[in-house]
């Protein structure tokens, strides 16, 4: 297992390890997101109602589960430590239910109902199981606010990584596989394999450090209580959610902009798509090293000002003009890689300033909220952009080889939707950033008065 320091130099090795830890979760993650829904529907034959209903239930379950996750995460005590120990059990669970998800039982519609729905529940459990002990390990790994946002910056890297590589599988295994059901069988196979490797990998090449929670622990309620006098995790939680919000509804956005307002097929939205990732997997090597440099702040500053300019110009765009989007998508995606990057890479500042003020580390805690807020705000997003379309008179496609024509109101819309909703969210993420109270200098004497009270309770305890 490697060693880590929390002053000697981050070695490459856990640096890998804990990037590669976010691969395959992304990847099987990104498999059911893109997936899943067409495979009940389409596939498995679950009437489109029932299969919405399962989504739905599965999002808002995946939202309360983080936070129970998060203290549970931070209470356990184990001699295999109080992360690890989740990780582990969580790798077999996700790669069992993200194969089952992919296989058609012969028998009623409600039973495969409540199949589909208990294993998509099963596995949503078990990835913020994972997902969050994994996102507070970020901070045994080192003390240096330089090496979060490298550990950061490997970790997104790897998980774009995985969400494109679940598209790429998935062509690949369509050369030589033509039944739908046999191809997501095979993805699924390949899926929980990279899960479970990746997240062995993780766990081998990283280390916990050793901590253990004061004998006067409060309540659960209490340290929920606790989180509001908390202003720099409070500010973060809206930094977060905001860019996070820009970052995954415009994946799902941009698709009715290209098929309906500049006219392409699904061939075309899919390569936009992998333009934006694709350019967000490599800015992450531009805006990593500037973060190191110039701070965490200026460049959150200026990676969402490139989006929040590239998404504005989507406004006088023109059907036809092919180039021009693309050019667009690839710029936007490069600005979205600091909303990637910089946001999580704060946690650790908040977690030091906590423990100073309290004497307790709830990285887990601090984690799971960011999490739970980051898929409310996603859900409810999602919610508006759908009622919005819904107002502007968007028209729904239906079975067979009609082709729907939409009406101007619904193509405006859409047009405003794709450039505005990103951009307002980017925006409060910008002007909480310029309040959020954690300077560097600010940031600098925490770290300072924090290692002084623990060498005084290390002396104490000696004593």
């Amino acid at each position: 297992m490697s060693q880590c320091s929390s002053q000697g130099k981050l070695g490459l090795s856990t640096q890998i390890a804990y990037g590669l830890g976010d691969f395959g979760p992304s990847l099987a993650g990104n498999a059911v997101l893109v997936f899943f829904l067409f495979f009940m529907t389409t596939v498995a034959g679950l009437p489109a109602d029932l299969a919405g209903l399962i989504m739905f239930l599965a999002h808002s379950w995946s939202a309360v589960s983080t936070l129970i996750v998060g203290q549970f995460s931070d209470r356990l005590q184990t001699r295999w430590g109080r992360r690890h120990i989740w990780m582990i059990l969580s790798a077999p669970i996700m790669a069992v239910s993200f194969v089952l998800m992919w296989w058609v039982p012969p028998t009623s519609e409600w039973f495969r109902f409540v199949y589909y729905l208990a294993l998509v529940l099963i596995f949503e459990t078990a990835a913020n199981i994972y997902l969050i002990p994994y996102g507070a390990l970020l901070t045994d790994q080192s003390d240096k606010p330089q090496d979060h946002v490298r550990l950061n910056g490997l970790r997104f890297g790897f998980s774009l990584a995985g969400c494109m590589g679940a598209l790429a599988i998935m062509r690949a295994i369509a050369q030589w596989e033509y039944k739908p059901t046999q191809q997501l069988w095979d993805l699924g196979l390949v899926g929980a394999f990279l899960t479970v490797a990746s997240i062995g990998f993780c766990c081998w090449g990283t280390q916990e450090r050793p901590y253990t929670q004061p004998t006067n622990d409060s309540s659960r309620w209490q340290q929920f209580k606790s989180l509001f006098q908390n202003r720099p995790l409070l500010f973060l939680v809206g930094i977060h959610a905001l860019a996070w919000l820009a970052v995954q509804i415009t994946p799902a956005i941009v698709p009715y902009f290209v098929n309906h307002y500049m006219d392409l097929d699904s061939t075309q939205t899919t390569q936009v798509i992998l333009v934006i990732q694709g350019m967000a997997l490599m800015g992450m090597f531009v805006w990593e090293p500037l973060s190191r440099r110039l701070g965490k702040r200026v460049v959150h500053w200026l990676g969402s000002s490139i989006w929040i300019v590239a998404s504005i110009n989507w406004l006088w765009l023109e059907p036809g003009q092919i180039n021009q989007m693309y050019f667009l998508a690839a710029t936007s995606g490069f600005g979205m890689a600091s909303s990637y990057l910089v946001p999580p890479s704060m946690l650790p500042e908040v977690a030091d300033w906590d423990e100073l003020h309290t004497g307790k580390r709830r990285e887990g805690l601090f984690w799971s909220l960011l999490l739970f807020l980051q898929k409310f705000i996603l859900a409810t997003g999602l919610f508006l952009v759908g009622n919005l379309l819904n107002q502007f008179g968007f028209a729904e496609s239906v079975p067979g080889p009609v082709e729907v024509i939409q009406p101007e109101s619904a193509l405006v819309a859409i047009r405003y939707i794709v450039v505005f909703v990103p951009v307002f969210a980017l925006v409060g993420s910008l002007i909480l950033t310029f309040v959020y109270p954690l300077d560097r200098t600010t940031y600098q004497n925490t770290l300072f008065e924090l290692e002084k009270k623990r060498l005084a309770n290390s002396s104490a305890s000696a004593n």
